[in-house]
This record gives C-alpha cells, structure tokens and sequence, in this order.
C-alpha cells in the first residue's frame, strides 16, 4: 500500500510541477500566457538558413529566400508562472511570448545604399511581417515573441548586401543599436 501511494504521489507531483491550469480535456496543449517584459538590448540578427545554419555576410541568398530576422533581449519583470510546485512545462511547440512594456519602436536604417536607396534611408515601411504589419507601424510589442522575422518589399540588384542599422527605442529614451550586413541577395 506504501508503494501504491508513493507511486500515486510521484505521478501527482510530476504532473502538477510541470503544468500550469491544466485543462481535463487536453492537459498538455496549452501554452502559457505572455510573461511582462521588458526590452534590454538587441541581441542578435539573422538572415536565412543556408546548408542548415544562419547565412553569413559572405555567403549567397536567393531574394525568395531572404528574410531579415531580429532578436530582441528580454528581462522578465516578475516571475508570474511560478506555480505551487517547482518548475513548468506547456505544449512543446509554445514559443516564449512577451508583453515588452519598454518599446516605442524599431527603426532599420541604411548604412551603405541599397536597391536604389541612400545611405541613411529609414527602412522599416520596407520590412514586413507575416501578417503584412509593416516595421514603421508596429507600435503594440504585446504578445510577441523576442524573434521578429521580416520580409524585404524591394527587390535588390542581384548580388547586392544589405547594410544597416537597427535602433531599438525604448520608452526612457534610451537608444539601442546593432550594425548588420547581410549576405549577398542573388535576384537572378
């Protein structure tokens, strides 16, 4: 009988350590709910995946395939998700989501010309995301993930890099920035 409880216990603890609401009809389904953030700096961009890895300045995209991918560096603002028992799991395929409470917005400036651009041309109405949300018109950084994967609305001369700036304004004032350059975008 010992055994039988101690098993019981164990099964209970496991499943109430790793999630949070559980839902009776699908337990490991849901995903949490986005945790307040804030922005602390731009941590990296990427650009397409090429022999499966992130593409380098010195390799060679195809314009169908180029994509323009900034990570933003969050600091959680209080630990909302601690349960009654130690740690957490949800649905395996949840991305980490965020309220950043600290963005004004995101700019992508030119540092070198670009598809007919000058040097120091504001970019952001030429960046897309998924849902045709334009970089300039974003404002609401609620519910978003850390990543922000854009598409490029102009096409380059072929073999042509994209040189640039990434500013990050927060709330404060404060200004954060990150210098990219892309690997070579084959339109041809």
């Amino acid at each position: 009988m010992t055994l039988v409880i101690s098993l019981i216990h164990l099964l209970l603890l496991a499943l109430v350590s790793c999630l949070d609401e559980t839902s009776l009809k699908d337990p490991f389904g849901e995903c949490p709910p986005p945790r307040a953030a804030n922005a602390i700096g731009l941590k990296n961009q990427f650009f397409p995946y090429k022999n499966s890895r992130y593409s380098i300045q010195t390799d060679t995209v195809l314009w169908e395939k180029f994509g323009f991918v900034l990570e933003l560096t969050p600091e959680l603002l209080s630990d909302n998700h601690i349960g009654k028992f130690p740690g957490q799991a949800f649905a395996l395929s949840c991305a980490p989501a965020y309220n950043f409470r600290n963005i004004s917005n995101i700019a992508i400036i030119l540092t070198s010309p670009f598809a007919g651009l000058q040097n120091g041309t504001d970019i952001s109405y030429l960046l897309e995301l998924s849902d045709k949300t334009r970089l300039s018109e974003l404002r609401d950084f609620q519910n978003t993930s850390n990543f922000f994967l854009f598409t490029l609305k102009k096409e380059p001369a072929n073999f042509e890099r994209l040189k640039t700036k990434t500013i990050l304004f927060l709330r404060n004032g404060i200004q954060i920035t990150l210098d990219s350059t892309s690997p070579a975008i084959q339109t041809r």
